[in-house]
């Protein structure tokens, strides 16, 4: 089936599904709390935003087919990069509920209406934490920075989705899950640390009855040391928001060789 459009009209809908999967599959601008609407008009103000200076595609759409390929590409290149946000999202919910499962508070969960699911309280108190510190930082602004800047990088319609690309998103995911134990950690060896000192005066004072009162203490040192732990997880955090930010732009390097 032969299909007669114009260039511009063909540059215009794919610069359109390449901002709608960045901005629908995103784990910040495209949050459930935030009306349809809203978004939308997003979509279509980064689109007419970058289009002026966008280049024409190199490749000729001859058929509804061939431009049905086209934007799943541009929509998956959107998503590719709203998918690395929501991997770097989920270190700090990840590390919060093994917190709370090393303070005893793996049952106090509060509903999160992103995902749909009950996440951990710290998981929860940490993730407002990390968005605060995004937009402190203008990551949102780095980031539509670099997707209106991506035609240079992936120019439209020439967009690469192969092994490289699957490989990069394993690498990142044994990242995220590595960052969120080593954000993780000081709680996990300080809850360890306290263990082995209850176990050795329950075993040199056995009249002491420290299983009784373990797990109040348990949680009540685990909040001390979270509260020691504000200012290093704040630069943690930003670590974590630049590594995220350098992981798009690998993806997008890796998108369009």
């Amino acid at each position: 089936m032969s299909l007669t459009v114009t260039p511009e009209f063909v540059l215009f809908i794919l610069i359109l599904m390449r901002m709608s999967g960045f901005v629908f599959l995103n784990p910040v601008l495209g949050r459930k709390n935030i009306p349809a609407l809203f978004k939308t008009g997003m979509v279509f103000v980064l689109a007419i935003g970058v289009f002026p200076s966008a280049k024409m595609p190199d490749t000729e759409v001859t058929s509804a087919v061939v431009l049905g390929v086209l934007l799943l590409k541009e929509f998956a290149l959107g998503y590719l990069v709203g998918f690395v946000m929501q991997l770097f999202d989920m270190v700090v919910t990840y590390a919060g509920a093994v917190i709370d499962f090393q303070m005893g508070l793996s049952m106090s969960t509060v509903y999160d209406a992103q995902n749909g699911t009950q996440t951990a309280m710290t998981g929860n108190i940490l993730q407002i934490y990390y968005l605060l510190l995004f937009f402190a930082v203008d990551g949102h602004l780095a980031l539509i920075k670099i997707l209106s800047e991506s035609g240079k990088v992936v120019p439209y319609a020439g967009v690469i989705l192969g092994p490289d690309a699957a490989r990069s998103m394993l690498n990142i995911f044994v990242e995220c899950i590595v960052l969120a134990v080593k954000l993780a950690f000081p709680i996990i060896a300080f809850e360890f640390l306290m263990e082995i000192a209850t176990g050795l005066l329950m075993r040199i004072i056995p009249q002491i009855n420290l299983f009784v009162i373990s797990i109040q203490l348990r949680v009540i040192l685990g909040v001390i040391m979270m509260v020691f732990m504000i200012s290093p997880a704040g630069d943690f955090l930003n670590n974590l928001i630049t590594d995220m930010i350098g992981a798009v732009q690998d993806i997008l390097r890796i998108a369009g060789s």
